[in-house]
């Protein structure tokens, strides 16, 4: 297992970071809740996570930090399902001749989407009356409890890791176990890379999560888009479209076991 090597005073900073990140960004995102703001909005909520996970339990009970992040995960839930609808849409674009368009499913997904953004629009109204958390120098103190608290975080999601990657390289079908795969693969991602910037090592598992999150992103949009086409009237344009993600995902799921499979053997690890 890896021995980390970091400055508690440096974390601390960049867990500030990450909480005045979220405030930043939030009022660009009101401004204009665009794709790429939502992109950054929901990136700087997982990475508020992160940094929340990270502080020992005296502050996780802080009323004020965990009302905060809470509130942030209220607005990530609500701005994933706006970001689903974007990417079936892109799928859509893709999937059709320019001269075939599924019309009605195009305005659909388009209806939902405004009805998903007002929701998110009206959380993220909330979350910004709040000034975002600061933690103060008194948590520099107590270092070996820091040290503690991130080692824990990091064991605890590798270790989750492991286990789930047995059982999805053996089971495509395992679309849950796959999907919590890649949220736990963020996670500690965003974990470590609040480290990375003073550890080589962690820097590289960091750009590993990173790869990996990414195919199992490809995957996981295919079983969402599959999910909403079926709910849909049923057409041969849908059919057509639900076979073409279903052969996308199925590559995609591959893909990752031929890149990944390694990390199921005995003794190998992600950190």
């Amino acid at each position: 297992m890896t021995v980390y090597s970091f400055s508690s005073k440096e974390l601390i900073n960049q867990i500030n970071n990450n909480f005045e990140n979220v405030k930043n960004i939030l009022k660009l995102y009101l401004q204009n809740p665009n794709d790429k703001n939502i992109h950054d909005l929901r990136k700087s909520i997982r990475r508020l996570d992160a940094a929340y996970y990270a502080i020992p339990k005296k502050f996780r009970k802080n009323k004020t930090i965990k009302n905060y992040v809470n509130l942030g995960k209220d607005l990530f839930k609500s701005n994933t399902k706006v970001r689903d609808y974007d990417v079936f849409l892109k799928k859509l674009d893709n999937h059709n001749h320019p001269n075939k368009k599924n019309n009605d499913l195009k305005n659909k997904i388009e209806q939902d989407k405004k009805l998903q953004l007002g929701i998110a629009t009206k959380i993220a109204q909330n979350l910004d009356r709040y000034d975002s958390p600061q933690l103060g120098t008194e948590l520099i103190v107590d270092d070996n409890k820091i040290q503690r608290r991130f080692k824990k975080v990091s064991e605890k999601f590798n270790d989750k890791i492991g286990k789930e990657l047995d059982i999805v390289i053996q089971n495509e079908r395992k679309k849950r176990k796959l999907h919590q795969l890649r949220i736990d693969c963020k996670k500690l991602r965003y974990h470590l890379e609040l480290i990375s910037n003073q550890d080589k090592e962690v820097k590289k598992t960091v750009e590993q999560l990173d790869n990996m999150q990414d195919i199992l992103g490809e995957i996981h949009d295919s079983d969402a888009a599959i999910l909403y086409l079926e709910q849909q009237k049923k057409s041969q344009e849908i059919k057509n479209f639900i076979d073409h993600e279903a052969s996308h995902r199925h590559n995609k799921y591959n893909e990752f076991v031929n890149q990944y499979k390694h990390y199921t053997e005995p003794n190998v690890s992600l950190i």
